[in-house]
């Protein structure tokens, strides 16, 4: 026995919840499951039962074995004071809470074991979709049920991500869209070294800057100009950054940081340090952009994330290494930082300003963007699940990552509607 099948079996109420006893015999009513809980503390919050004709409103907490309470500490920790009820696979001893008897519920005789079986073997596949085989039985509406809750959770993730960043600094609005924007211009391989470069300019003065004073600092302050190349192009940036470096008092990082390994020529951190500046200084960041139409806003931002760095960064994808062709952001990596930046962003003002507004045009600008290509959805695709746009793209994202891969299928409506069936085909595990 697991607790993942327990709570399996009591948030979905496959229990004859008005007719249990307690290990002492006396009838207890479920009058409500309660709310299962993902994070610390007790499994079950806000439950109700009725015992000895009493109601009690509280926690549920479910063990395996009734001794698992001290094994796992609970009797030192006040979160788990307010429980009203132990549900245990087996009770092997009895639990007090500040001094009195907690309630227990035995589960052993109601325990279905063909389904307990097929449940374990579901459990033990390698496949990183455990459902994949009944994919084709879901209904639609179910699938975009779940895609939409795991948009939610995605970008209700990355909201606090930037609310904690506002929250442990003093940074303007300006100032935490200027993060997150270099952030997702570092992309998966480059990101901490665009984080820790964001960190170490000077915003409200980088603003007021020239394009080449810009390129100058992110170029210095990202380490790339500490040392000599016979380079015409980094002579020049190199002579800009040593008077902006002591006129703001400027540090370089360690250029090592980078990763050029991993990373296509069109995509080494020059090519993406010289396109981030370029964006920085061509956007509007007024607030008033944000009052745009979606189609609007997400025109602008791609047109100004497309357009050409210095004309060195055209036929270079390094200081002193030449491109075959010349090239410029494409207009795939431009939807890409503005998923993971703008979109984030809107989220997040919509929290911080309580207005809907916000959050709506985010889901417009996601709705208006085409699906993501990558390798997790192409997976789905080959299942059948074929995302129309970004926002869909961005729930089969999530869904891969925080459920399929963690193997969540309790808290995902597609696994549980499969888990939760009285009857289920014969499949090949």
């Amino acid at each position: 026995m697991n607790e993942n099948y327990l709570h399996f079996l009591w948030k979905n109420k496959r229990l004859p919840l008005t007719n249990l006893l307690t290990t002492d015999g006396e009838k207890v009513e479920i009058l409500h499951v309660g709310i299962h809980n993902l994070d610390s503390g007790p499994d079950f919050f806000n439950g109700k039962i009725v015992l000895n004709e009493i109601t009690h409103s509280g926690n549920i907490e479910l063990h395996v074995k009734s001794s698992d309470w001290n094994l796992h500490g609970h009797q030192f920790d006040k979160a788990y004071s307010n429980v009203i009820l132990h549900v245990v696979y087996e009770h092997d001893q009895l639990i007090f809470v500040e001094g009195i008897p907690l309630p227990t519920v035995e589960l052993k005789s109601l325990i279905d074991w063909d389904h307990f079986n097929w449940f374990t073997n579901y459990y033990k596949r390698t496949a990183s979709i455990l459902c994949e085989p009944f994919l084709k039985e879901i209904p639609e509406v179910v699938v975009i049920n779940q895609l939409e809750r795991a948009v939610f959770q995605r970008m209700d993730r990355k909201m606090m991500e930037l609310e904690q960043l506002y929250q442990t600094t003093t940074m303007s609005f300006k100032e935490v869209l200027f993060h997150t924007i270099s952030k997702a211009f570092g992309m998966k391989v480059n990101q901490l070294p665009f984080q820790e470069l964001a960190v170490g300019i000077p915003f409200d003065k980088f603003l007021k800057a020239t394009q080449k004073q810009k390129m100058a600092i992110a170029f210095g302050v990202g380490g790339f100009l500490d040392e000599e190349k016979p380079v015409a192009y980094h002579r020049e940036l190199k002579q800009e950054w040593d008077f902006q470096r002591y006129r703001l008092k400027l540090s370089a990082r360690n250029a090592h940081s980078w990763k050029f390994k991993g990373c296509r020529p069109g995509g080494f951190p020059t090519q993406r340090l010289a396109q981030f500046v370029t964006f920085v200084h061509e956007m509007n960041w007024d607030s008033e952009i944000w009052y745009l139409p979606a189609n609007g806003l997400l025109s602008m931002l791609q047109t100004q994330l497309m357009k050409p760095a210095h004309e060195y960064w055209s036929t270079h994808f390094d200081f002193g290494k030449e491109k075959k062709t010349a090239s410029t952001l494409s207009i795939a990596t431009a939807n890409t930082i503005i998923t993971n930046s703008v979109v984030p962003f809107l989220w997040w003002l919509s929290h911080r300003l309580a207005d809907n507004a916000y959050r709506n045009k985010a889901f417009e600008i996601l709705e208006l963007l085409p699906a993501e290509k990558n390798e997790k959805i192409t997976t789905w695709k080959n299942l059948g699940i074929k995302p129309a746009n970004a926002l869909e793209s961005q729930g089969l994202i999530e869904l891969t990552n925080e459920f399929c891969l963690k193997k969540k299928c309790l808290d995902c409506v597609i696994g549980n509607t499969i888990l939760k069936r009285s009857h289920v085909k014969n499949v090949k595990w």
